[in-house]
Formats: structure tokens, sequence, C-alpha cells
């Protein structure tokens, strides 16, 4: 037993863990590489997103040289205005006015946005006049910031728009410098089409930062605006970069994302570390590994318990076994049985008690199918015997009166109504056959009881290949006219309508005789509730059975009547 139960152990351990082992590395495995995926495509969506909303405010700054160009670019009037202006030092009334007009828009446009420093406007003079919100009509010679003059003369002719961080320093005084973002824009010449001047647009540059910087979501996140040249215009408090960079020395280490803005040839980047991609999937294995431990460890302290309990069940079977083999006095059943091995216990026991038991009920068995083989063979005598029976006394009939009359028309309907009820052992049949034999039972009722009834069909001819149950409408017509239509004088009428409704098949069949008073109605209807009992109302029984044993619960049987007018049987069952 020692040796069984140490296999028992080997067996039971590896049986657990190997599949639990499995199970962890495959699942560990898989949330690694499907949370590294993931992560990595929230992450290109997340930096999409940032940079479409920065490029999207940077781009509403910038839009702010647009309002400025529809102004002094486009608008004739204006630009020949302030061209004579800057072009003469004695100024008319007329030139005081216009120039006052002139720097009302410029500083409207420039004090109303708190990101703008300043606007200059400049067209071709021989004195290098411009106009500025700081100063309004001002020379080069005299202005602190000549930068962005000698940028606009050294700028390809072709070059028309274009974006360059400056540093400014108004003041001699001031200890640190202004940084800027500068727009410039190229004004043609109204004819020539060559430039005739520049429209320079001074942008806080911190005001862009801050926008990149309230755009981080993800920790390390580096946002970067580069110019056409890879020359650095702005970047987020977490990006340590210089002037001119490549891109691509990050691509190994790092997930990078980019957008472009074609009017300033503008670039937005992000950089996130790729060791942020892989902080999830690291954590997820080391859990992995531990769980991997302590599941190994969980696992072979199970076994040893399973094991211990196997083995200690097994010995009282096989004590039980040797037991009843030996004597003929069996152990006592257990009370309870609350695992697999006190079961079996429990039913060797059992098993062992009912065995002679088991003995005289075969015995009973073989006598009861031996009398049910018996009344098998005489129950097919019956059919046929009455078959014969009734052709022979068909026969003397037309004998007796030379030709056919009723009685030979009843004999033969009878046969018919025989042979559909007790031959055909299938009691599903189609609603043809079943409004066939139900005429054949009609025509011979119309005999017995003459110009009592008359029967009205009503159904469409495609319902004729749906099944329906063998008998269906002969018990109805027959109670209608025994319990209706028979005491009543005059002729009556039975109306059957059948119809077809949402996948279901709907019998009524109505007649016009005396009617049920009501508290038999309400009887009738209790009945129906019960299980089968040989009550007056036998075929409504009957055929409510049937009904229950074909179609289970899904069929309704719905009685209505009134004294004195009629009563209506409403059957609905589903299409078969």
């Amino acid at each position: 037993m020692k040796k069984i139960s140490q296999k028992f152990f080997t067996k039971n351990l590896l049986m657990l863990v190997f599949p639990l082992l499995i199970i962890i590395m495959v699942l560990g495995s898989f949330s690694i590489i499907i949370t590294e995926r993931y992560v990595k495509d929230e992450i290109n969506k997340n930096n999409e997103a940032i940079l479409k909303q920065n490029n999207e405010n940077i781009e509403l700054i910038l839009s702010e040289m647009n309002y400025i160009y529809l102004t002094f670019g486009i608008n004739t009037d204006v630009t020949l205005h302030l061209k004579r202006i800057l072009n003469t030092s004695l100024y008319s009334l007329k030139d005081i006015w216009q120039l006052n007009m002139i720097e009302s828009f410029l500083n409207a446009a420039s004090y109303s946005k708190p990101y703008i420093q300043s606007i200059y406007v400049y067209f071709n003079n021989p004195a290098k006049n411009f106009l500025t919100t700081s100063g309004g009509i001002t020379s080069l010679n005299n202005f602190y910031d000549r930068e962005w003059f000698d940028r606009f003369e050294n700028t390809p002719n072709d070059k028309l728009a274009w974006a360059e961080v400056r540093e400014l320093k108004p003041y001699s005084f001031e200890a640190n410098p202004i940084k800027i973002l500068t727009i410039y824009k190229k004004v043609s010449a109204l004819y020539s089409g060559k430039s005739d001047g520049v429209l320079v647009l001074n942008i806080y540059l911190d005001y862009i930062e801050n926008f990149l910087n309230a755009s981080t979501t993800i920790p390390q996140q580096k946002i970067l605006i580069l110019d056409e040249n890879n020359n650095l215009i702005c970047q987020n408090s977490n990006s340590n970069f210089t002037n001119s960079m490549d891109i691509n020395k990050y691509k190994s280490n790092s997930i990078i994302s980019e957008l472009k803005s074609m009017e300033y040839n503008l670039r937005y980047i992000s950089i996130v570390p790729r060791k942020y991609l892989y902080r999830i999937p690291i954590m997820l294995l080391k859990i992995t590994l531990s769980l991997l431990i302590l599941s190994f460890l969980i696992v072979i302290l199970l076994t040893y318990y399973i094991t211990k309990r196997n083995y200690t069940n097994i010995r009282e079977i096989i004590n039980i076994i040797d037991s009843a083999k030996s004597t003929n006095v069996f152990p006592t059943l257990p009370p309870e049985y609350k695992d697999e091995y006190s079961y079996i216990t429990y039913n060797i026991l059992k098993n062992y008690m009912e065995q002679n038991y088991l003995k005289i009920q075969l015995s009973e068995k073989k006598y009861k199918m031996q009398a049910m083989e018996l009344l098998a063979l005489q129950s097919q005598i019956n059919p046929h015997f009455l078959f014969n029976t009734l052709e022979t006394i068909y026969l003397k009939t037309l004998a007796l009166t030379g030709k056919p009359n009723e009685v030979n028309k009843m004999i033969e309907n009878l046969s018919q109504i025989l042979k559909y009820s007790l031959s055909n052992p299938n009691e599903i049949i189609t609603l043809k056959e079943e409004i066939e034999n139900t005429m054949c039972y009609i025509d011979i009722l119309k005999i017995r009881y003459r110009d009592k009834f008359y029967v009205v069909w009503e159904y469409n001819n495609d319902l004729l290949s749906h099944k329906v149950m063998k008998l269906m409408f002969q018990p109805l017509i027959e109670n209608s006219i025994y319990h209706g239509i028979k005491e009543k004088d005059g002729k009556s009428i039975i109306k059957i309508k059948i119809i077809e409704s949402n996948n279901q098949i709907k019998i009524a069949v109505v007649d016009n005789g005396l009617g049920i008073s009501k508290e038999k109605l309400n009887q009738i209807r209790e009945n129906l509730k019960k299980d089968f009992d040989y009550s007056e109302q036998i075929g409504l029984m009957n055929t409510k059975e049937r009904l229950k044993l074909i179609y289970d619960e899904r069929y309704h049987i719905i009685i209505r009547s009134k004294l004195g007018m009629g009563t209506g049987i409403y059957i609905t069952f589903p299409i078969i």
C-alpha cells in the first residue's frame, strides 16, 4: 500500500502541476504580449491626439497673421496709404488720421491677445521706416530689434512664409532676454508679384510652452516643435534638447509620433521612452513568476492532502469488499456521502443489499412482459375482425336492398373512420386527411339527425399540407351535437374556422346550440386544468391530453359559451 500511495502522490502531482504551470505560463505570455501591443497602440493614439490638439491651438495663434495679412497684404487702400506714409517725413492731417486708424487696428489685434509680443509692418522705402505696435512709425536705424529685417532681406524670394525662434532685449538693463517665436509673411507688389514688404508677428514662446506642458499626459513624454530644417522651435518642460537635432537617433529606444503643419513648415514631434511601454509587461512578468512559485507550493501541499485522503478512502473500500466476500453480514450503510469515495462505498453496500431483491423483480418483469405481448397480439386481431364484420354487413345490406342506400353509406363511412382511427399508429397527419375523415363522420351524423344541423368550413387551401393531431375535430363536433344541438328545436349550424397566425394554427369550432350555464362552464374550465378523468366531457378532456402529449405546454384550449346562444371551443398549437 505504501508503494501505491507513492504512485498516487507522483501521479497527482504531475496531473496538477503541469496543467497549472502551462496555463499560468501561457496566460502570462499572452497577457504580456497583448498588453505591450495594447499599450503601444494607446500611446500612438494618445500621441496623435496630443499633437493634433497642439497643432490646432498653435494654428489658432498663428492665424492672427492671416488677419493681419487680410488688412496689409490684400486691402489695397490700407496698403497704399501706409506705403505713402512710410515714404515721407511730412504728414498731412489726412495722413495722421489714416495712420491713427491703422495703428488702432494693429494695437487692437496685439493688445487683445496675451500671447502677442509685438507686430511689425514693413514696406520697402529708402528710410527703412516700418510700423510697430510698440512705437508706431519707427526707423530701423533707431530700433532695438533689427535681426528680423536682416533675415527678411537674406531669405530667397520664393520663400513666402516661415517661422524662427529669436531672443529680444528691448531694454539694455534687462538681465534675461525674452524668447519669442517670430512669424514672417511676405507681401507681394500689386502688379510685379515680387516681394514688396513683410509682416512680422512676434509671439511669446513661453505661452506656447505652456500649451505643450498642459497637453503632456505620459510621464517622461517629450513634445517638440521643429522647423523644416530640424531646428528646435519649442519643447515642453520634460525635454532638454538643443537647437538642431536628428529625430532618427531616438527611434531605437523611443516611440516617436509626428504631425506636419504645411503653411509654416512646422513639425510636431512626440517622443515616449520605450521603457514606459515595457513598464506594465515587466510588472506582469514579475506577477506571473510570483504566481508560478506560489502555485507550485500550493499544488505540492494540495497533492499531499489529496493523496493521503484517497489512500484512506481506497483502503476503506477494499476492507468493505473483503468483508462482504468473507461473511454474509453486510456492513452498515453510511448515513450520508460527502465525496466520490463515500459515494462509491455507499453504492457498493447498497448494490450488495439489493441483489436478491432485483432477482425477484426480474422474474416478475418477465411475467408482465409475456402478458403485454399477449395483449398486443389480441389488440392486433380486434381491428381486423371489426373491418371484416363491417364488410360482411355492407354486402348483406346491399344484397337485401338490391342497390346502395343510406345504411350502405353509413357502413362505408364508419369503415373509413375505423380504419383511420385504429389502423394508423401515426398520430400526426395532414390537415387535409383530418378534414376528409371528419367529413365522413359528419355524413354519418347527418343521416342519424337528418335536418338538425349543417357544417360550414372556413379555411385557406394553403393550410392543408400542415401537420395536425389525428381526430382533432371529431370529439369537438360530437360535443356540439350531443350537448348543444340535439335537444334544440329547429336547424342549427356548426362553423369550423382554421387560420394560421404567428407560426401557429388556430382552430375554432362554434355552434349556435343551447349553450352552457355559467356554473357548468366554470366547472368544465376547472376540469380542463386537472389531469384526465372520465367526466361527461370525455371528448374534450381526451383532446386536451393528446394535445399535451404532442405539444407539451405549447397549446391552448379556451371554451366560451352563453346559455341560449351557443358554445365555441378555440384551440391554438404550433405548426409542426
